[in-house]
């Protein structure tokens, strides 16, 4: 499907000259990465069901694993620029 979508100049030149970098289409690149930001989202929805701070302590506790996996969502969201954090 075809589509038409508005980059600043800036961001256009950015994508196109990293396409031609990695030998690519630009509407390749484009492609793997809407797919790989939406993977990032769904991980980060998945983990947002998990109760907001304070909670009372978990019986059982987290396992390591699980932990490792909150963690990781953490540090992936704060890695995020959201719209109203621009200056």
């Amino acid at each position: 499907m075809k589509t038409t979508i508005d980059l600043p100049d800036e961001l256009f030149r950015e994508v196109k000259a990293t396409a031609a970098r990695r030998g690519i289409a630009l509407r390749e690149l484009v492609r793997q990465a809407l797919v790989e930001k939406l993977s990032q989202q769904e991980a980060l929805y998945q983990v947002r069901d998990v109760p907001r701070w304070p909670v009372p302590p978990l019986d059982p506790p987290l396992s390591h694993a699980e932990a490792g996996l909150i963690d990781k969502a953490i540090e992936n969201a704060f890695e995020q620029i959201e719209p109203e954090d621009h200056i």
